[in-house]
């Protein structure tokens, strides 16, 4: 696997269906990746709330944020064609 994979953080929220889309995207796609669970781990909560607060999930690719459920643009970041 690329290095670009090294620090990939996926906030989410539990039986969230955009989280869990999202979970689904990556995985599928073969991408590892850290999931945090803002609800149940309070540290998680506060990054989450240094980035965006708002919604989830939120994916940390590197330097790049992704807010919501956009395929498109995961994709076009890692440079992979979805599932």
């Amino acid at each position: 696997m690329h290095n670009r994979f090294m620090d990939i953080v996926l906030y989410t929220r539990d039986a969230e269906l955009d989280s869990d889309a999202m979970r689904d995207h990556l995985t599928c796609m073969g991408v590892p990746f850290q999931d945090r669970e803002v609800d149940s781990d309070a540290g998680a909560r506060r990054d989450w709330e240094r980035i965006d607060g708002l919604v989830t999930p939120v994916l940390v690719i590197g330097p790049t944020i992704v807010h919501g459920l956009d395929r498109t643009q995961v994709d076009q970041i890692l440079g992979m064609v979805g599932c």
